[in-house]
């Protein structure tokens, strides 16, 4: 017996040796499966990237696609791929890789939503924006409800869809949490101008009464009320609207101030309402209501007057813009009383300064430094609504852009 009892313990650490050298192996044969499956993973995905970059899209997403079904952590792959096409501009390419990933069922929601939005801006740079639209509007909330919505209202401004605008912005404001009310009164402002192009003066009303509802004493949304009152013939109450904006932001008067003096003269108070434009130029002597009050004072006042106005404004706020209306109504009075020696010399003076403020005179965009001849409430450069600055630049700009 104890013989068998010291064989047993002489063999008991060897059949452990071997159970041991046999889980070795075992891990070594797994380790080496996993090794091999990670190896044809590889192959595979550099297999995709190959013939994505020999113009093979369709064959490389669908070696990705099957990678992507092995090893879900490959589908953020798909999407820096998706996007660096977009960036390249080859759009096609995007869009195919986005489509694919879009239409997986296997997808969970937050991927399901990223492919969707990600689709959209493939279709919004593509110009398809019937097609972004669907895409954009498939994503569900989470983290890419607010940039779908952005897109979507980056789209339908560029579509001058704006009453899908509003909601657009509406819907952002609740997904934020931050105002979109000077973007909001902007939409139902161009809804109130277009009307009022169309003489529709039911639809006109009731979106500029939105827009100073969104904005209260919106500067826009009160030279189109002025506009509409003057459409139903009321110069009165269109004054009424206007006299807002002369208190409240007189650095916009020079949008109506022709309109301004036309609704006075249609009351016989011509003289009061220049009176209002003169009183005006003490703060807002440059730019074009400059050039308005020189033209209707000439008309109702005579050129001395307007040229001791424009003597007055040099005093206070000198500027090129008042020198050359300065040559200008001088030259008036030459014309009428004066040598040939000196109407030649303001000719020219006039000339050199007409050339000088045209070529200089600018509105600049706060947002982008987009530089333009005209007044716009929508930067044409960076498309930000009320960017640019009512007063017009006329010293010496930087280079950049203009129109």
């Amino acid at each position: 017996m104890i013989q068998i009892a010291t064989s047993w313990l002489l063999i008991l650490p060897i059949l452990f040796g071997i159970g041991w050298l046999a889980s070795r192996w075992d891990l070594r044969l797994e380790n080496r499966m996993d090794e091999r499956e990670r190896m044809r993973q590889q192959r595979s995905t550099f297999k995709g990237l190959s013939l994505l970059l020999n113009e093979q899209p369709d064959q490389a997403i669908e070696t990705l696609v099957k990678i992507a079904q092995l090893d879900p952590e490959t589908i953020e792959l798909h999407f820096s791929l998706g996007s660096l096409f977009r960036r390249r501009g080859e759009t096609e390419r995007a869009i195919r890789v986005h489509q694919h990933l879009a239409n997986r069922d296997d997808l969970k929601p937050r991927d399901r939503d990223h492919a969707a939005y990600e689709l959209g801006r493939d279709f919004l740079r593509a110009g398809l924006l019937d097609r972004a639209e669907a895409s954009l509007n498939r994503v569900g909330e989470g983290k890419f409800s607010a940039p779908a919505k952005e897109s979507l209202l980056e789209m339908y401004q560029i579509e001058r869809e704006w009453q899908k605008a509003i909601v657009a912005a509406s819907e952002l404001e609740s997904l934020q949490g931050k105002p979109h009310r000077v973007e909001i009164a902007q939409f139902y402002c161009e809804i109130g101008q277009e009307a009022l192009r169309r003489k529709d003066l039911s639809e006109a009303e009731q979106t500029i009464t939105l827009a100073l509802q969104a904005v209260p004493n919106h500067a826009r949304g009160l030279i189109l009320r002025g506009d509409y009152f003057m459409a139903l013939e009321r110069p009165a109450q269109a004054i009424e609207a206007w006299s807002v904006i002369a208190a409240n932001h007189p650095a916009y008067m020079h949008l109506l101030a022709d309109r301004w003096m036309t609704a006075h003269s249609g009351l016989d108070k011509a003289e009061q309402g220049l009176s209002v434009l003169d009183a005006l130029l003490k703060t807002q002597a440059s730019g074009e209501l400059l050039d308005i009050v020189q033209k209707h004072m000439t008309q109702i006042r005579g050129a001395k007057a307007a040229e001791a106005m424009l003597v007055d404004v040099m005093q206070y706020a000198p500027s090129l813009s008042a020198l050359s209306k300065l040559a200008e109504t001088r030259l008036m009075l030459a014309e009428s009383n004066g040598t040939p020696e000196r109407i030649s010399d303001l000719v020219a003076t006039l000339s050199l300064l007409k050339q000088r403020t045209t070529s200089l005179a600018r509105y600049t965009c706060g947002n982008c430094g987009f530089r333009a001849r005209r007044f716009y409430w929508q930067c044409p450069g960076c498309n930000h609504w009320e960017a640019y600055s009512p007063r017009r630049n006329e010293g010496a700009v930087p280079s950049g852009p203009s129109m």
